[in-house]
């Protein structure tokens, strides 16, 4: 008996040694987690949404059902969860953006919340940012003093620009730290209800009407408002930009940054702004830049000669920011830098953007709008107009223009765009590989 028990215990051993090995086999131990959309702590029930779960290698989405919840079946380990949607209420359309960071284990809670935050949709837009340069013609060193930004109107009605404001959130390289992260890693001027503006912002001459036609735009040039191909043959020509950051008497007067606008553009169109920061340029981060559009409800001149409206975190002024109220804030794009990708932290709230473009500099490359292929397909006058099989993304099968609709070639055919305006910069833009204003 004493024999056939200690076979019975071998045979057991070895049993329970092989489904060990069986199970290592399989992989990883998994769990099933869920993740509820919610607002104002409170569950949001809306069906549909896709949700996804990704750990910076891998990703995973699912559709939440009728009661806004999302089930997945993953691995332990730190997760980032989000979510991005519209939806009309009352005749306005709201966007939905949603971002948290989840972490699954063994024995744990595997239900988590993923709070939205509502914003609304608006008329004026960034369209396309260029601001990383090119190679000089030796294909030696990078020329950067060739940056613009288009500004859109992604409307159907004509739009008065003149009180816009262009402002940069937080300076930041991509080996900076965020300034005013708290102890959650969230920004503390979210629940503060302001944005921080950097070195300066940007405004349009008193008494210069700016009005901009439905899906019409304006190129402000940033730097240089001159035909850089005239000496950079992978350049771009803004001699015929329709405003420029230009004035030398604030003290952003670097001969290198702001060389004499060409004689075609009016005086009039020179922007203005109040130098409260440090440098003798309006620092353009060429790879983590962070502009937004403002349209303040008060004098903007006023507002940002009172220190009342300013927040230091340094001890001299590279780190004096303007406490914009976020409520003014009409559009936000959040770039980064590939290299350091695993370091980015949001300079906006989550009512101005959500999610990122990683950029790469040096090679002619834009940030360009993605269009909304339903909004664009349903206006009658674009019938026979809208050309497809869009091909000018960096990367058109991973990170390309997902309706395929090549906007410049169709507006060019008399077409009317109506692009993407999700307030979630991942969802917004792509990499373009080449300026739209040299087509």
């Amino acid at each position: 008996m004493k024999k056939l028990f200690l076979i019975l215990a071998s045979v057991l051993a070895i049993t329970a040694v092989s489904c060990e090995k069986e199970n290592k086999n399989k992989g990883p131990v998994t769990y099933d987690i869920t993740v509820q959309l919610t607002a104002d702590n409170q569950a949001f029930a809306q069906e549909g949404v896709t949700v996804t779960v990704s750990d910076g290698t891998s990703s995973f989405d699912a559709s939440t059902d009728e009661n806004g919840a999302a089930q997945f079946t993953v691995a332990a380990g730190a997760y980032s969860a989000t979510a991005s949607f519209k939806k009309s209420e009352a005749g306005q359309v709201f966007n939905y953006n949603g971002n948290a960071n989840i972490t699954v284990a063994k024995d744990a809670e595997n239900t988590f919340e993923l709070p939205l935050t509502a914003s609304k949709s608006s008329q004026l837009i960034i369209k396309e940012v260029y601001n990383g340069g090119c190679m000089d013609n030796e294909n030696a060193k990078n020329y950067q003093y060739d940056k613009y930004i288009i500004i859109y109107n992604n409307s159907d009605i004509k739009v008065d620009a003149s009180k816009m404001c262009i402002a940069m959130a937080q300076i930041a390289n991509s080996k900076s730290t965020n300034k005013y992260a708290d102890e959650n890693g969230a920004n503390t001027y979210e629940a503060e209800g302001w944005t921080p503006a950097s070195f300066g912002i940007w405004w349009f001459q008193d008494g210069v009407e700016v009005e901009i036609a439905p899906y019409g735009q304006i190129v402000v040039s940033i730097n240089g408002a001159i035909d850089h191909t005239a000496t950079y043959n992978n350049s771009v020509n803004l001699s015929n930009a329709d405003f420029v950051m230009y004035d030398k008497e604030s003290g952003f007067n670097l001969a290198s940054a702001y060389p004499a606008p060409s004689s075609t553009i009016s005086e009039s169109h020179y922007m203005k702004t109040y130098c409260f920061g440090q440098g003798t340029a309006w620092p353009f981060p060429i790879q983590t830049a962070s502009p937004f559009l403002i349209m303040p409800d008060t004098d903007i001149q006023a507002f940002v000669k009172n220190e009342a409206n300013f927040d230091n975190k340094s001890t001299n002024k590279s780190g004096n920011y303007a406490k914009i109220p976020t409520e003014w804030v009409l559009d936000a794009l959040d770039l980064w830098s590939a290299a350091d990708e695993t370091k980015f932290f949001s300079r906006f709230p989550a009512a101005v953007n959500t999610g990122y473009q990683v950029f790469t500099q040096k090679l002619g490359y834009t940030t360009y709008r993605n269009v909304d292929k339903e909004a664009t397909e349903a206006i009658a006058e674009n019938e026979g107009k809208l050309v497809y099989n869009y091909a000018g993304a960096v990367d058109n099968e991973k990170d390309g223009d997902p309706s395929g609709i090549d906007a410049e070639a169709s507006i060019a055919n008399g077409a009317k765009i109506v692009y993407m305006d999700t307030n979630n910069s991942a969802n917004d833009f792509h990499l373009r590989k080449v300026a739209s204003i040299k087509k």
